[in-house]
C-alpha cells in the first residue's frame, strides 16, 4: 500500500519537534512557515491523528500520537537517506547524517577518534552527537533521536540490540602512597573497610552496591560526585579509594597528583562497552561503519580487558537483523 504522506512532510514534523516552533522549523528546512504548517496539516489529515498541540503565543508541542510518529519518522528518514546513498554510490562513499549518542565518561575516549579519523575516512557522513547519561541515551534511542549509542550494557533494559565493543574488568583507583599501591591485584575485601569515593553517574552506584554486597560488606562512603575528575582528584589526595571500569590514559589527577590503578580480582563482574540501537531497526551502512570503527578504536584505549570481542560479535541477547 502506498502511504498517503511524503518524506518531506515527515521531515517538516521532525524539524518542528527538534526546534519547538514552526518558524524555527521553516528556517531549518529552508522553506516558508506557511509551507511547514500546510505540510504538517496534510500529514495529520493523511494519518487521521492530531500530531501537534498548537498554543498561540506558546509555540507547539507534540501530542502523544505526535511523539510516536516523530520516533517512526526519524527512522523512516534515516532509512530513506541510506537507500539514496546506496543507490548513488553502492560501493563507494558513505554519506548522510548519523545521530550518535555517547555515555558521558566514554565520550573523551571514543568521540575524538570518531570526529577525527572516522570523519577523514568518511567525509560525506555528518556526525550529530549527544553526550548523555545512561537513561537519557535509552530515551534517545527509543524515541528515534539517536540511531546508535556507545555506552555500557549495565541497566540498558529491554528493547535494545547491542554489540560488544569491549569487555572490561573493574579496577581499584588508589593514591600513589596507598599501602597496597605495589600490588598486582587487590580484592574488594582488601579495601572494604577503607573510605570510599563514589562516582554517581549511570550504573556506577549500583556497581558499588553489588561489589560490596557480594563480599558481605557495607561501603564507607565519604564523598559522592557526578564528576569523574572530582572523584579522581579526591582519591589522589588520599580521601579514599574508588573502583572504576574504564581506565584513563594517564594515571594522574587534574591537579597533577599520581594515581595507581590495580585490577580487582575475585568474583567481580565484567562490564561491556557496547554499541546499542533499537532492536526493531536494522543498522544503516553508516551506523555499521561506525560500529566497525569503534572496535578498532577500542584496541588503542587503555583498560583492564577481559576477552575483547572481534568485530561483529554481537551479544547473544541481541535479536536484531544484520546490518545492511
Amino acid at each position: 500500500m502506498v502511504p498517503n504522506f511524503s518524506l518531506r512532510q515527515l521531515s517538516y514534523l521532525v524539524a518542528v519537534a527538534e526546534t519547538g516552533s514552526m518558524t524555527a522549523a521553516a528556517e531549518t528546512e529552508h522553506v516558508s512557515q506557511a509551507a511547514i504548517s500546510a505540510g504538517i496539516h496534510d500529514l495529520e489529515r493523511g494519518l487521521g491523528a492530531q500530531l501537534l498541540a498548537r498554543r498561540p503565543g506558546h509555540g507547539v508541542t507534540l501530542t502523544e500520537a505526535g511523539l510516536e510518529v516523530v520516533a517512526d519518522a526519524r527512522r523512516v528518514l534515516a532509512a530513506a537517506a541510506d537507500v539514496q546513498s546506496s543507490a548513488r554510490t553502492p560501493d563507494a562513499d558513505l554519506r548522510g547524517v548519523l545521530r550518535l549518542g555517547c555515555y558521558s565518561t566514554l565520550a573523551p575516549l571514543y568521540l575524538p577518534p570518531l570526529h577525527g579519523t572516522f570523519a577523514v575516512q568518511h567525509p560525506a557522513v555528518e556526525l550529530s552527537v549527544i553526550e548523555e547519561s545512561q537513561e537519557e541515551l535509552r530515551r534517545a534511542l527509543t524515541s528515534g533521536a539517536c540511531e546508535l549509542a556507545v555506552t555500557y550494557d549495565t541497566g540498558l533494559g529491554p528493547g535494545l540490540a547491542t554489540e560488544t565493543i569491549r569487555s572490561l574488568r573493574p579496577y581499584a583507583l588508589l593514591p600513589a602512597d596507598h599501602r597496597l599501591a605495589a600490588e598486582t591485584t587487590v580484592t574488594v575485601e582488601d579495601l572494604a573497610d577503607e573510605p570510599l569515593v563514589v562516582y554517581a553517574q549511570g550504573p556506577s552506584p549500583g556497581n558499588t552496591e553489588q561489589l560490596f554486597r557480594d563480599v558481605g560488606a557495607v561501603p564507607r562512603i565519604v564523598h559522592t560526585s557526578a564528576n569523574i575528575e572530582v572523584v579522581r582528584c579526591l582519591v589522589a589526595r588520599g580521601l579514599g579509594w574508588t573502583h572504576l571500569v574504564q581506565r584513563w590514559p594517564l594515571d594522574v589527577s587534574l591537579e597533577g597528583e599520581p594515581l595507581v590503578c590495580i585490577p580487582l580480582s575475585g568474583n567481580v563482574p565484567v562490564h561491556r562497552v557496547v554499541a546499542a540501537w533499537p532492536e526493531q531497526d536494522r543498522l544503516s551502512r553508516r551506523a555499521a561503519a561506525v560500529v566497525s570503527f569503534l572496535h578498532d578504536a577500542a584496541q588503542r584505549i587503555g583498560g583492564f580487558s577481559d576477552c575483547d570481542p572481534a568485530p561483529g560479535a554481537a551479544l547473544a541477547s541481541s535479536a536484531a537483523p544484520p546490518a545492511r
